[in-house]
């Protein structure tokens, strides 16, 4: 990225014309970007849009790079209507390659929506563009997110399979950003179905990714992965100073990507009630001003399971109507489960024993083998294990 960033600041140097320096501004707000640097991006950009008058294709790639800055940052209205505008002025170019481009950013907008199922719509028709035409790097880019997208629909076997291709293909064409998120879109798969072995697989890869990048969000990413890891395997100290050092990092580069997701693993680590009221205070605020959505979705569960593990029914409830409430605009199997779950663990936990409560245990016992939400039935199995010894 070093080198890449001072070729752009030559190529401007010695541009003549208009055209040249649009193009070498754009540039260098694409590494920007991938090294975190938003609001240097954003003013090249800006340089960028001066230059860019009448020339269609550069301005539909500065609206598309606006709408991917958008992203980190938790602008979902930006995000959309960038990239929106890229679409638009692409198809007007009669450009396909950004038109491609565009498709995923817009699969981008929904996911920051947590329309989970129109992002995956959207993701894959950009999949199906590259493929027609031939558009390699910008399928490979959106490969990983088709398959976290996947993964949040309720496939998890299927989302793996396609992570785990993601995975390949960046490594086989060279791109390192690409194959970040493809391990992160593995990993998830792998914590979710308890494959812990092969989930450590994915966060050494994933840190080395981050830092050749010099991308310290996905740094902080890594790092809360391998917290997780930590923490499942009864490692708290490890597991408390990893999420800890994503928090720090997080805070450097803005809470609202990926901030509230750690707090709820730090909920889930910690053994201080008053660092577990904390945690899950912070989240809810930061989700409250606006934060990327899979915040909403993993934090709410983990929150929801950090609550369970102290037997504080309430605030379990609550963390599952909040669920229920974001998703409400486009609920998905990922919802679904998790807050069905929610309400059969507290209303278990909180003396039901009636027929229809264990009924609903034994659905979602059920439901979540088929959805591959295999560590979650933990929880599930042990009330149900718990029945049956009652019933001995």
């Amino acid at each position: 990225m070093k080198s890449a960033l001072h070729a752009f600041e030559i190529a401007l140097e010695y541009a003549t014309t208009d055209v040249e320096r649009c193009r070498a501004w754009i540039g260098r707000a694409t590494v920007k970007r991938i090294i975190d640097d938003l609001d240097g991006a954003w003013a090249d950009l800006d340089y960028a849009a001066e230059a860019s008058q009448g020339l269609l294709r550069e301005e539909a790639r500065i609206h598309f790079l606006r709408g991917n800055l958008c992203f980190p940052r938790g602008d979902i209205d930006g995000c959309v209507r960038e990239h929106g505008r890229s679409l638009a002025l692409a198809r007007d170019a009669c450009d396909p390659e950004q038109e491609a481009a565009a498709l995923g950013g817009l699969g981008d907008g929904e996911y920051m929506r947590g329309r989970m199922i129109s992002a995956h719509a959207a993701f894959s028709r950009c999949i199906e563009l590259c493929q027609c035409h031939g558009f390699g790097r910008i399928e490979v880019a959106n490969l990983p997110m088709r398959a976290i997208t996947t993964w949040f629909t309720g496939e998890a076997a299927r989302a793996l399979d396609a992570a785990l291709a993601s995975v390949a293909a960046a490594q086989k064409v060279g791109h390192p950003r690409a194959l970040a998120v493809a391990h992160h879109a593995a990993w998830h798969c792998l914590h979710d179905r308890a494959e812990w072995d092969r989930a450590w697989e994915h966060v050494a890869p994933a840190l080395q990714c981050a830092r050749e990048l010099k991308s310290r969000r996905f740094e902080g990413e890594a790092l809360a992965f391998r917290a997780e890891l930590h923490r499942v395997a009864g490692r708290p100290r490890e597991a408390r100073a990893d999420i800890e050092a994503a928090l720090s990092i997080s805070r450097e580069t803005g809470m609202n990507y990926l901030g509230p997701a750690y707090l709820g693993v730090l909920a889930r680590t910690t053994d201080d009630p008053v660092v577990f009221a904390q945690a899950l205070a912070e989240g809810e605020a930061l989700l409250a001003a606006g934060a990327v959505s899979h915040n909403h979705f993993l934090f709410r569960r983990d929150a929801i399971d950090a609550c369970i593990d102290r037997k504080r029914w309430d605030a379990a409830a609550h963390h599952a109507a909040a669920l229920e409430d974001y998703a409400r605009r486009e609920p998905s199997p990922f919802s679904g489960f998790f807050v069905a779950r929610a309400r059969a663990l507290v209303s278990h936990g909180t003396g039901n024993r009636d027929p229809a409560s264990l009924k609903e245990l034994q659905r979602l016992r059920q439901e979540g083998s088929g959805l591959g939400f295999l560590y979650a039935l933990q929880a599930i199995e042990a009330a149900l294990a718990g029945e049956n010894d009652r019933g001995g």
